[in-house]
């Protein structure tokens, strides 16, 4: 199958024992979500990678971590390949969930997307390292981020200038959270 214009991924689920008869929660324009088990009461499910860039964020040695990057519980590798080419693989996360109106989380994930956006703005003559450029700007400009946050900026503007990839903070499904209300970049970047 093949990726419609609309930046919804099309193929189909892969055939492979952990996906089979999993029901399907989401689409991305890399990653398809299937609903995982619950282990020692931690919801899973499987995301089903088809960009190199996705894959890194999610298991390699250096990738971000800490509270408010994802929990990889196991990497079960590749399974056939996508409609772009690239092999699709199979990460076991943690089970994330939208941000709801009137929360913490959603407030800080408000104050980054559009101070995001606002940095990309102000920094658009520099087109495709604008987003680089606006993610630096988030990190080194003081706008009351905890620590926390502050570090995981700062941990995401490394891994993306490692890998060549491009920092996303504005579509509403990079920023999730844990059902305890923590901030989770979930899917924060995409390829050159």
């Amino acid at each position: 199958m093949e990726i419609n214009c609309g930046g919804i991924i099309q193929d189909a689920v892969p055939d492979h024992p952990l996906l089979n008869g999993r029901r399907e929660i989401g689409r991305g324009e890399n990653t398809i979500v299937l609903e995982g088990d619950v282990i020692d009461d931690q919801e899973h499910v499987y995301k089903v990678l088809s960009s190199p860039t996705d894959y890194a964020y999610y298991t390699a040695d250096d990738r971000p971590t800490g509270p408010h990057f994802p929990i990889v519980y196991a990497d079960h590798g590749a399974v056939g390949h996508s409609s772009r080419g690239f092999p699709f693989y199979i990460v076991e996360v943690e089970k994330l969930y939208p941000l709801p109106g009137g929360c913490d989380a959603t407030e800080v994930a408000t104050k980054i997307s559009t101070s995001y956006f606002d940095a990309c703005v102000m920094w658009r003559n520099l087109a495709q390292d604008m987003g680089r450029i606006a993610l630096h700007h988030l990190v080194v400009t003081p706008m009351g981020w905890t620590d926390a946050v502050r570090q995981s900026l700062k941990a995401l503007e490394d891994f993306s200038a490692e890998y060549g990839a491009l920092p996303d903070l504005i579509k509403a499904d990079n920023l999730m959270m844990r059902k305890d209300g923590t901030l989770v970049f979930s899917d924060p970047v995409f390829m050159e």
